[in-house]
């Protein structure tokens, strides 16, 4: 039912634990395991070649140097009809497959986002952040695109992730999906994605990440 796209760029150390919780849910709702190495120098495809051995999954190595690029490339390789992406440095729980699963055909759903598990290794902290936005702030608050479902026919629709961004990938998909008529975006209360927040993250280079979020809303804003 779904495919899982794991995009990693220098994360091996993290993947094992990322591959092993996805391959433990349900099998009934996991379609197919797709990874995405992207020019990686840390030793990645080696534990991928190992995990290989033991899991079923698509592996693609590339040199995009780009998220967009990646996750574009990984669903164009996708046979499900709905998709999940998960960081390689995260994990999602157990029961997540089926209970997302059920979620999105229970709430009709082309985009379906709920709450996620923050857990931060600078502080020590683990805590679940609610992701509920109102109609009202849509054009500023998302969710966090990793652990979200979305229909593969709503992202040819808006013709993928914009590929010239490098950071705020998933703010623009939102924006863009938040355009169209007729699109259900759902909300549910379950908090089933861990998000691993440690020194290394990509998203925390604060000043570069709001920058490039006021252009991207005045772009969207603008078409």
């Amino acid at each position: 039912m779904i495919t899982f796209v794991i995009p990693t760029h220098n994360y091996g150390r993290f993947l094992k634990k990322c591959i092993t919780s996805i391959y433990k849910n349900n099998p009934k709702f996991v379609k197919e395991i797709i990874i995405v190495n992207d020019g990686s120098t840390d030793g990645t495809d080696l534990v991928i070649r190992k995990l290989k051995k033991k899991i079923k999954f698509k592996y693609y190595k590339k040199n995009f140097l780009s998220l967009p690029k990646t996750m574009n490339f990984a669903i164009s390789k996708s046979r499900g009809n709905i998709i999940c992406k998960i960081d390689a440095d995260d994990f999602i729980e157990n029961n997540f497959a089926i209970k997302m699963g059920n979620k999105f055909t229970e709430l009709n759903s082309d985009f379906l986002y709920s709450n996620v598990i923050i857990r931060d290794k600078l502080s020590n902290n683990t805590f679940i952040k609610n992701q509920e936005v109102r109609s009202f702030f849509k054009l500023l608050k998302y969710p966090h695109g990793s652990g979200t479902l979305f229909k593969k026919s709503l992202w040819k629709k808006v013709d993928g992730f914009e590929e010239k961004n490098f950071y705020q990938d998933d703010y623009d998909f939102w924006l863009k999906i938040n355009k169209l008529k007729k699109i259900k975006i759902r909300y549910c209360n379950l908090a089933l994605y861990n998000y691993h927040k440690h020194s290394s993250n990509m998203s925390d280079n604060l000043l570069k990440k709001n920058f490039t979020k006021i252009k991207i809303l005045i772009q969207n804003l603008l078409k």
